[in-house]
């Protein structure tokens, strides 16, 4: 987590996000406080998710070895975005993105990422990208992800834990 204590940051941010956003202290935890059109509150908390995965998994289904990014919180949690940045060379491939239900009983494909084949070197970056999804994943859901080659890659998932006072 990386907590910003510059007040200039937090206004502009605050500014960015519309009016009806103020922001908040919680245990070293910045948090934005939405105040909809009929008054009532919802409290946002950060909610990081990271996995390493590199395990190769060609299967479509949600079966196999799969990452567990991040899990959404009781009342559920906003996804911002998603980073994938490979960790070394890669071969074309896909990463893909799974939601899993709170029993764990339904896991389903959402996104294919498509990889390209990248040699980093001093002048080439490793593959990267983010997603930009503004996804509210349910009550304890979780996602997931896997690789389809055995390649590298860190996945961070940026969300907000949904609360009402």
């Amino acid at each position: 987590m990386i907590l910003i204590e510059d007040p200039q940051y937090i206004s502009n941010r605050l500014d960015s996000m519309g009016p009806n956003f103020d922001a908040y202290y919680y245990s070293n935890e910045l948090a934005y406080v939405w105040q909809n059109e009929i008054g009532q509150r919802v409290n946002y908390t950060d909610n990081t998710g990271m996995v390493l995965i590199s395990t190769a998994n060609t299967n479509l289904d949600g079966t196999g070895t799969l990452g567990t990014v991040l899990t959404a919180a009781s009342s559920g949690t906003l996804i911002r975005t998603i980073t994938i940045k490979a960790i070394g060379t890669t071969t074309k491939g896909m990463v893909r993105l799974y939601i899993e239900d709170s029993g764990g009983t339904n896991t389903d494909i959402v996104a294919e990422i498509e990889i390209p084949a990248v040699i980093p070197s001093g002048t080439r970056q490793a593959f990267s990208t983010v997603l930009e999804v503004d996804y509210v994943l349910e009550n304890t859901y979780k996602l997931r992800v896997s690789t389809q080659n055995a390649e590298s890659f860190v996945v961070i998932a940026e969300g907000l834990n949904i609360a009402f006072p």
